[in-house]
This record gives structure tokens, C-alpha cells and sequence, in this order.
């Protein structure tokens, strides 16, 4: 039943994703707009946020300044503390383990356990492709669009009580003023909750 539940938990992220990326493209890329997705399962929680990188700092390219670098550090901090973010009941017991929190084209990625160094020791045997597939985008953008960037955070939380968890209070809004809403796809045994909040609707109930 777990290997079943995480296989379609990752099918209803990958299927959530995939809307998402088409609906901000239509949307030309939408500041302002991200999505939250959570799936639960017996005693732990996975939460993955993502959003645009103006929402966070407030730019969407590589930092060139103390100040923006200042930025990314600044919301780093912000998104390695997710209950200030988005508050489950205490009733859950939900205590965060693992944060990862990739900061796209602007850099800066963190993680906060060792097994992920793998990844990057992997990620260097392809730089060589991986920076000729860079700088292709980069001179797309350079000749068209501005640059897009996403900042991604995923979270892992382990809880006394899943089955308290039904709802989720976000602070996201008063921590990142830029953002304006967020697209809310929830999983469980119990079936999917999906609806969206913003900064004068904070609260989103879990059915």
C-alpha cells in the first residue's frame, strides 16, 4: 500500500506540475502566482512549493549585486523555516527533517542533509552539455523574453497524527509580499483536496 500510495502521489505532483508550468505559460509566466502541493501519508508529510523567483526576491535572474545576493540569502532563511510558511494543526505533531530549496537560474541551491551531495557529484559528469544547454537558453532569452526562473522547496515532515492535519494555515503571503496566490493540491489515503489561497484567503481546509 505505501509503494502504491507514493507512486500515485508522484503521478498526481508530476500531473499538478505539468498543468501548473502550461497554465503560467499561458499566463506568460505570472508573477505573483505558484503552486503548493502536499501528499500525507501514516506518519510523515511531503510538501513541495513552487513559485516564482520574483515572488521570493523579487528578480528572476543570476544575482550581479550584494544586494541581491543579500536576497536569495534572505529567502533561503525565510523558506528553511515552513512554519512560518504554512502552519498544520499542532494537534499533527509535524516536525520538519529534510529541506532542499533549488533557486533555478538564479543559483544558490541548499539542502540540508548530506546524502543529496550524490546528485551533485552526478550533475558534474554532464557539465560540459548541461553548460552548452545554458548558454542556449541564455541567448534565447538574451534575444527574446526576459529570463524566468523558478525557486522550488521541498520539505519532509514526520507527525505524531496525520490525521489532524486538516487543514493548513499560510503565512507564505506576509513572508514574500510579492506572491499573490498559490494553486493547493493536497493527497492522502482519504483522496485529493485541491483549491487555491491567497493573501485574504490564508486558510485552506483539508476535506
Amino acid at each position: 500500500m505505501t509503494k502504491n500510495f507514493l507512486v500515485f502521489a508522484v503521478g498526481i505532483f508530476a500531473v499538478s506540475a505539468v498543468h501548473a508550468e502550461e497554465k503560467r505559460a499561458a499566463d506568460a509566466h505570472e508573477h505573483g502566482h505558484g503552486v503548493f502541493r502536499m501528499a500525507i501519508e501514516d506518519d510523515h508529510a511531503e510538501v513541495e512549493l513552487e513559485v516564482p523567483a520574483f515572488d521570493v526576491v523579487g528578480f528572476e535572474h543570476a544575482p550581479s549585486t550584494d544586494d541581491q545576493r543579500q536576497a536569495i540569502a534572505e529567502a533561503a532563511a525565510q523558506l528553511g523555516r515552513p512554519a512560518d510558511l504554512f502552519a498544520m494543526p499542532s494537534a499533527a505533531g509535524c516536525v520538519a527533517g529534510r529541506i532542499e530549496i533549488a533557486f533555478g537560474a538564479l543559483g544558490g541551491d541548499m539542502h540540508d542533509d548530506e546524502e543529496h551531495e550524490e546528485h551533485s557529484d552526478h550533475d558534474d559528469h554532464g557539465d560540459e552539455k548541461h553548460d552548452d544547454h545554458d548558454d542556449h537558453g541564455h541567448e534565447d532569452h538574451a534575444e527574446g523574453e526576459d529570463t524566468h526562473s523558478e525557486v522550488t522547496a521541498h520539505y519532509h515532515f514526520a507527525c505524531a497524527d496525520t490525521g489532524a492535519i486538516d487543514q493548513i494555515t499560510f503565512g507564505y503571503f506576509d513572508a514574500f509580499p510579492n506572491a499573490e496566490e498559490l494553486e493547493v493540491v493536497v493527497l492522502s489515503a482519504a483522496g485529493q483536496s485541491a483549491g487555491e489561497v491567497g493573501k485574504d484567503e490564508t486558510v485552506f481546509s483539508i476535506d
